[in-house]
């Protein structure tokens, strides 16, 4: 996939905007020993700040990302630990006030149908160099979104047990300190074709190529199948429930066709 599109050339002006670090993150900058919900964030830091020298590094190259973070969640996570971090600490963090984080986990994997495993002979090199990105790619993906699941579950299992009876006569302040942890309730909302119902309209998005260019029959599914995922989903529905709000579903409108322009021969 990193070789499919253009890299992205961009100027490096760091060391020339003034930037500081977020005096939130300043607590885990300098540390050797960082708390271990932060480790991964600041291994993250710690690459990016090579960049703010730009007479060592003038030119920052952007290549496709799919190999990394194909999904584009590892910032997400990233900010979720260092939150946690700072609780872990008893320091104030940005999301203080927050009541709930709600993702939307899109996720746009398709897994056409092979039948490899039904002949002797195995697939050639194309098939397996597609699948060496491909498979690394996918298995990623869904990690990251489990992370996330289960740093909700986190969260949610330290308040209850914070909040049980049992607990509330304990004045152990070891205890406390493990306790600490956000109040903001995470919902992770997965939208992807696996968690359609309908497993034979799954069959038909899975069929479809990755392309800038889609049929309008396909653009159509494929924006219903993401309104039906969203309204199906249990966590979308746990939001809903805890908010006390009602879900309305509004029919979606076709796909508009784009004018082609002709040439003259």
């Amino acid at each position: 996939m990193a070789v499919a599109l253009s890299p992205v050339t961009l100027n490096n002006y760091g060391s020339t905007c003034n930037y500081t670090v977020p005096a939130w993150i300043q607590p885990f900058v300098n540390s050797t020993n960082p708390p271990r919900s932060a480790a991964r964030s600041m291994h993250e830091l710690a690459g990016q700040r090579v960049y703010q020298d730009n007479s060592q590094k003038p030119y920052i190259h952007l290549v496709d990302g799919g190999v990394s973070d194909n999904l584009g969640m590892r910032a997400v996570l990233d900010a979720l630990e260092i939150i946690e971090s700072l609780h872990d600490l008893g320091l104030p963090s940005p999301l203080d006030s927050a009541r709930r984080i709600i993702v939307f986990v899109v996720n746009s994997l398709s897994s056409p149908p092979t039948d490899w495993d039904k002949h002797e002979r195995p697939p050639g090199t194309v098939n397996v160099l597609l699948q060496a990105t491909g498979v690394p790619i996918d298995h990623y993906s869904y990690e990251a979104t489990e992370l996330l699941k289960d740093t909700a579950a986190r969260w949610r299992a330290l308040r209850e047990l914070r909040e049980s009876k049992a607990f509330a006569p304990n004045a152990d302040p070891a205890a406390d300190a493990l306790l600490r942890v956000p109040q903001a309730e995470i919902y992770a909302v997965d939208v992807s074709f696996s968690q359609l119902k309908n497993k034979d309209e799954a069959k038909y998005l899975n069929k479809q190529p990755t392309s800038f260019a889609l049929p309008g029959e396909a653009v159509d599914r494929l924006r219903a199948a993401a309104g039906t995922i969203i309204e199906e989903s249990p966590e979308f529905r746990r939001l809903a429930k805890d908010m006390g709000a009602t879900i309305v579903i509004h029919p979606v409108a076709p796909a508009t066709p784009v004018p082609i322009p002709l040439r003259p021969r």
